[in-house]
């Protein structure tokens, strides 16, 4: 006992995590076990972003001492940085019952919270923390910049003024104050701001990416399109080089996706199997979708604003859910669909994980708004044949334009939004897809123009309800009221929460000579979907 307690003591005094880490191997090696001696190699592998191997050890740790709040923290972080914030959020909450007075652990959950796309939940964890460490500057930070996303200027600028007072330049907090510049139309005041950051902090991470997209959008607000293009381009060439490594080569989602219409033109030439019902507890299913940047969420706070309807925004409720689906591991183009009792397991998994997300589908209409879920048309079909389909269309220059411009947080679909080739590439094998499930399957499909909707709102969202089966009721019209009220996790909730914007239609134009290289192969749908050619 005396040896352990030598060894933790020493680790626990070393400075040098280097250091503590060979004494803790040491103490490992001599059968000697202690949670101290797992939680200084975690700290040593997450230093060195090794985050699979620290958990594996904080796991070890944890077992050895489960009441103890810090391993439970760092077990939050590696999954956080792991891509897990649902199981990091469990972990931090873990930690702030045994201490519930630690405002690191409500800033870390904070931090988890918005990375899930919960920005209430990230605001009030961070809220939280100040209130229990009042000069807690990454807590302030955070709340500034989850203040600013949600559109609330004041509230974000007194974080962040805040914040400085602790400590001047926090990268986070400057970039609050920008996204407020721009949000209140000040963009040259952001231009100065981010021209700072960018001078202080030279190093090409996520935090120069942001503050460049940033800087893109204070040019484009001064008409400086070429400027604002080129930060738009120097972002994404960041967010590229830092995640390429995840989601580039075999691995990338375009190859999975030019798999699956392979699949979809050799093997759903035919009706599929006689179908199930699918006992849904809504009174009636809708899928919307189409493609990012397509208005999907505009038209999703809207039937939101109906006391008829349940809504559930973003969310991974079909990925997975069928493996094998998309391409098999061998790279076959196979396509996947379940059969038999695979269908009623799938059906149980997909409705548990619709309430594990916090929908109450019940007796409503149930929407769910996922725009990638056009490449589970099949699966869709298969599931719930009586299901509805909202196929919502924007001018593809516009949804190509946005998606390269807008700062979207990077997983296997927007790493192929990062330069404009790879989009409209993408843009097209997705709307091959969704052609090809229209003409093969048993799908009823209403599609819509996001440009209708702003420009002919009661038309078109009166045809939507008659497509439903739902009545039109006035409270759809004031979307927006409710809609300040909701927790939106799309790139678009400012946008949403101040009604119609029809700033966005033709943005394109503003573009046209950047985007010359890919409007011929957008052409296509283009005419398509009715667009005019100019």
């Amino acid at each position: 006992m005396e040896t352990i307690l030598a060894y933790v003591r020493a680790i626990v005094a070393e400075r040098d995590p280097g250091r503590a880490n060979d004494m803790a191997a040491a103490a490992l090696g001599h059968g000697l076990r202690h949670s101290a001696f797992h939680s200084a190699r975690a700290r040593w592998l997450q230093l060195n972003d090794r985050n699979s191997e620290a958990l594996g050890e904080l796991q070890l740790a944890i077992a050895l001492a489960p009441h103890d709040a810090e391993i439970l923290q760092s077990i939050g972080i590696s999954l956080l940085r792991l891509g897990r914030p649902a199981n990091a959020i469990a972990a931090f909450d873990a930690a702030i019952r045994i201490a519930p007075a630690d405002a690191q652990a409500h800033y870390l959950k904070g931090c988890a919270c918005s990375a899930a796309g919960e920005p209430t939940a990230a605001l009030r964890s961070h809220e939280r923390a100040i209130a229990l460490r009042p000069d807690h500057a990454d807590a302030l930070a955070a709340a500034a910049a989850a203040a600013a996303r949600a559109g609330d200027s004041a509230k974000a600028r007194r974080f962040a003024e805040r914040t400085l007072r602790v400590v001047p330049a926090h990268p986070t907090a400057i970039i609050a104050l920008a996204m407020c510049d721009i949000h209140d139309s000040e963009f040259v005041q952001a231009e100065k701001h981010l021209g700072a950051l960018l001078s202080a902090f030279p190093a090409r991470d996520e935090t120069r990416a942001l503050a460049l997209g940033l800087l893109g959008d204070a040019f484009d607000g001064q008409d400086r399109t070429d400027t604002a293009f080129e930060a738009y381009t120097e972002e994404n060439e960041i967010l590229r080089d830092l995640y390429k490594l995840r989601f580039d080569g075999e691995a990338r989602l375009a190859g999975r996706v030019e798999q699956l219409i392979v699949g979809l033109q050799e093997e759903v030439a035919s009706p599929p199997e006689p179908a199930i019902s699918d006992s849904s507890p809504a009174k009636r299913h809708v899928f919307l979708l189409g493609f990012m940047r397509s208005g999907t969420t505009l038209l999703e706070q809207v039937l939101a604003a109906h006391s008829d309807v349940e809504t559930l925004e973003e969310r991974e409720t079909l990925a997975g859910l069928c493996p094998g689906y998309m391409g098999r591991s061998d790279g076959s183009p196979n396509l996947y669909l379940p059969h038999g009792k695979e269908l009623d397991l799938a059906r149980e998994t997909y409705w548990r994980r619709v309430r594990a997300f916090g929908a109450k589908p019940d007796d409503k209409i149930f929407v769910e708004k996922q725009p990638f879920n056009t490449l589970f048309l099949p699966l869709i079909a298969r599931l719930f044949p009586s299901a509805k389909i909202i196929f919502q269309v924007r001018d593809p220059r516009d949804v190509i334009l946005s998606c390269f411009r807008r700062h979207l947080e990077v997983k296997p679909t927007t790493f192929e939004l990062l330069t404009l080739a790879d989009a409209a590439r993408f843009y097209d094998r997705v709307m091959r897809c969704g052609e090809l499930c229209r003409s093969k399957l048993p799908l009823d499909i209403f599609e819509v123009r996001y440009e209708d909707i702003v420009s002919e709102f009661d038309n078109s969202v009166l045809a939507i309800c008659r497509h439903l089966g739902m009545e039109w009721t006035d409270s759809m019209r004031d979307f927006d009221r409710s809609a300040r009220s909701r927790a939106i996790r799309s790139v678009s909730s400012s946008q949403v929460r101040q009604r119609l914007y029809p700033d966005g239609i033709g943005y394109w134009h503003r573009y046209e000579k950047q985007l010359a290289p890919v409007l011929p192969s957008l052409r296509p749908w283009v005419e398509r979907f009715g667009y005019p050619a100019d």
